[in-house]
């Protein structure tokens, strides 16, 4: 009998190549899935910190809600879908106002840009007062649904607030138009009840 040649024989080769294609095709799934795990943490994260932002922002701004003092009445009216008060304006967003206080308007315009529309507060009336700045917070809004706390007399949620005193309580509800998918809690803040 002739001696076996060394090396390995056409069907061994075969059955390994098929095996190294295996494991590299299951390699590129496996970093494929981990990609796109990756990509959509990262979106999350983005809006979630959108939204973390704005929340922060809008807490900041009705927590600080000019409460009035002994000769003026708090500044504060709303209705269901937008609100007007004074408030002071976060640090950097007011970087040319001497004292940071602003008339604010909270709305979704026609774009589904949840606005926040500012101009420098002041008591003197203007002959021509100044343009607003409309600061968009959000992309993709349906609607806003605001509602008021009263404390005082009849206790409860309102749609709107005409007082001479502001609500104990704001809350805040954002509709997200439907191809984002995103849901939010509601944002519940107390305007400062502290008089200048």
């Amino acid at each position: 009998m002739r001696k076996r040649e060394a090396g390995f024989t056409l069907l061994e080769v075969l059955v390994s190549l098929i095996v190294l294609a295996l494991i590299i095709l299951g390699l590129a799934q496996g970093l494929r899935f981990g990609v796109l795990a990756l990509h959509r943490q990262s979106s999350l994260i983005d809006q979630h910190g959108d939204l973390d932002a704005v929340d922060r922002t809008l807490r900041t701004l009705i927590e600080q809600i000019n409460p009035g003092n002994s000769h003026d009445a708090p500044e504060i009216r709303g209705n269901a879908t937008s609100m007007e008060f004074t408030s002071e304006l976060p640090y950097g967003a007011a970087v040319a106002l001497p004292d940071r206080q602003a008339e604010i308007r909270l709305l979704v315009d026609g774009n589904h840009q949840l606005l926040l529309r500012w101009a420098p507060y002041s008591h003197a009336t203007y002959r021509v007062p100044p343009q607003p700045t409309d600061t968009p917070l959000l992309q993709g809004i349906l609607r806003v649904q605001l509602s008021y706390w009263s404390s005082a007399g009849t206790s409860g949620w309102r749609s709107g607030w005409d007082r001479s005193d502001i609500p104990a309580l704001i809350r805040i509800h954002i509709v997200f138009l439907n191809e984002r998918g995103l849901r939010w809690p509601d944002i519940v803040a107390a305007p400062s009840r502290h008089r200048l």
